[in-house]
């Protein structure tokens, strides 16, 4: 009983960090990529300070709740494959943080850039977050590597019948959904510039969730 609860609060926390990603990421129409890195968006100047607020909490909520999620899935797993149960707790505790890690440093550069552009200084805003993305780089890098390595613990637990789940489940993980949303946008720009492509990502996050859900019925 209490895995199903974790997993349906695994499956709302993708889509609470879904929710997370539009508050930061949806930027409109005539956006443009500005900077030496091409990381400012040109509509941040036009978005309220509020909304990179209430998506890193909305986030944080979002990326505890998928941290139950991954809790399910590895005690359904450990009957079956100990050995691949704790790969999976640890790559997927890490992945929670390194969720929250990365959507925070992404909603704190438009709070920089912005402050900055109060003195109308773009170099200075520029050089600013050219420096701070140098710093962050290190653990947002790391921080992919261990989703990937929680989303390949998943895959290969369906694939070895680990977990009793349709083999099309596979797909059902945050790099398919976001390799989805990116072949939408090159394909569709003009529809597509910032959903469904931004909040895909997560929903993948939340469908391990859904995994779990499936597994136990």
């Amino acid at each position: 009983m209490m895995n199903m609860i974790f997993s349906i609060l695994g499956l709302a926390g993708g889509i609470l960090c879904a929710v997370g990603d539009i508050l930061f990421d949806l930027k409109g129409k005539n956006n443009r990529k500005l900077g030496t890195s091409g990381n400012i968006d040109s509509n941040w100047i036009n978005m309220s300070y509020r909304r990179f607020g209430a998506s890193i909490l909305v986030a944080f909520i979002g990326d505890a709740l998928i941290g139950f999620g991954f809790y399910s899935l590895v005690d359904q797993m450990k009957s079956v494959s100990g050995t691949l149960a704790a790969f999976t707790a640890v790559c997927g505790y890490i992945s929670v943080i390194a969720g929250f890690f990365i959507h925070t440093v992404l909603c704190i550069q438009p709070i920089i850039y912005k402050k900055i552009m109060e003195t109308d200084n773009f170099k200075l805003a520029d050089d600013t977050l050219e420096a701070y993305y140098k710093a962050v780089m290190p653990p947002f890098l790391i921080g992919y590597g261990f989703i990937f390595a929680e989303t390949a613990c998943v895959v290969t637990a369906i694939l070895i019948g680990v977990l009793s789940v349709p083999t099309s489940f596979v797909l059902l993980n945050p790099f398919v959904f976001l390799i989805v949303g990116m072949l939408l946008r090159k394909i569709k720009p003009d529809l597509f510039y910032d959903l469904p492509g931004i909040i895909l990502p997560s929903l993948g996050m939340g469908m391990f969730g859904l995994i779990g859900i499936v597994n136990l019925l």
